[in-house]
Order: structure tokens, then sequence, then C-alpha cells
């Protein structure tokens, strides 16, 4: 007994659907790994740019801490910003500018122009954990403030009873070096 088999030619349709289909499924899961990770870096990034802002905001208050503890008007306050004790300067008498002193001081530690993390409180030297370098911060003279509402400016005040304005301009890594934060602040002490 023979059988009788006929064979039908295969367009191949089917196979060029599913490769069709596999090509849209790969675009469709590269396209959601792409933007998992960007949004990695994008949190990756925000959570640096914190602990830069953390670190800047550490050393406001312990630049804060040093001003209350050592500096005066006269202290040594100069156009070259030694050990970070800058005249501003709007307040030189030769050539006076309004630029941003923080945009033009050097803040890498060999210069000097700039004070540490923790130079200011002493016998401690603590280290914050997950900053590329430690913060530094320089301390800028300002103008004495006039008296407080309710006194006269040229009667029975004396030098004590002025209030002395400091700005404070702090640099801040993070994680890595290229993520920076510059905080200000205006100290006033009585």
């Amino acid at each position: 007994m023979t059988v009788n088999v006929t064979r039908h030619r295969q367009s191949g349709f089917s196979l060029i659907t599913i490769l069709m289909m596999m090509v849209v499924l790969m675009s469709l899961a590269l396209a959601g790994m792409n933007s998992g990770i960007v949004q990695e870096r994008m949190a990756g990034n925000a959570r640096d740019r914190n602990i830069a802002l953390q670190a800047a905001e550490a050393a406001l208050r312990d630049a804060e801490a040093y001003i209350e503890a050592n500096l005066t008007a006269a202290s040594a306050f100069d156009m070259e910003c030694t050990g970070g004790l800058c005249l501003p300067p709007s307040m030189t008498s030769n050539n006076p500018t309004s630029q941003p002193l923080w945009k033009t001081v050097d803040w890498r530690p060999s210069k000097g122009k700039s004070r540490a993390y923790r130079d200011g409180v002493a016998g401690v030297k603590e280290e914050l954990l997950d900053v590329f370098a430690p913060p530094r911060y320089i301390v800028e003279l300002l103008p004495v403030l006039p008296p407080v509402s309710g006194q006269s400016a040229s009667l029975g005040n004396s030098d004590e009873d002025a209030a002395q304005a400091f700005r404070i301009s702090v640099r801040a890594t993070g994680l890595r070096e290229s993520t920076v934060v510059i905080l200000q602040s205006t100290y006033i002490k009585r």
C-alpha cells in the first residue's frame, strides 16, 4: 500500500511575523532598561548633591563657631585671603570691585586662601564621611552694622554695642569631585 503525501510549499510568513515581533519586544526591553539606567543615574546625582549640601551646611556651622570664638573686626583680614580671612573686593582702597570673592578665591588647600572644615574648633578633628574632599570656607569682613532701631547713631553708643557682620562662603564636594555646592551665609556678631 502506498501512501500519497502531498507537500505544500510554505511561504514563511509566520517566521517573518515572529522575527518582527521579537525585534519590537527587544526594542521595548532596551528602552525600559535605558529608562531604568537614566533614573538610577538621576537618583545617584541627587544623593551626591545632597551629601555635598550636608557637608556645606556642616562647614557653615563650623565657620560660625570659629567666628564666635575667635574673630573680631581687628582680626587679620586682608585682600589676599590669608588663612581664609578676606576683605571683600568692594572694601579695598585700590581698585574696588563688586565681583563676588567666592568666584575668584583659590579653594585648593595648598594655597592657604581658605580654611578647612574643623580648623576652627579646638581639639576636634572630625572627618565627614562620603565626601571627595573636606569642605573649605572663607570669612569676609563686612562693614559694621548701623545701630538697632531706637538707638542713636552717635549718642551714648560705644563700639562694643555695634554689630559686626561677616560673610561666610563655603565650597563642598560630594562623592565625586565634579559635584560642588557653594553656600553663603551672613553671620552677625554682637
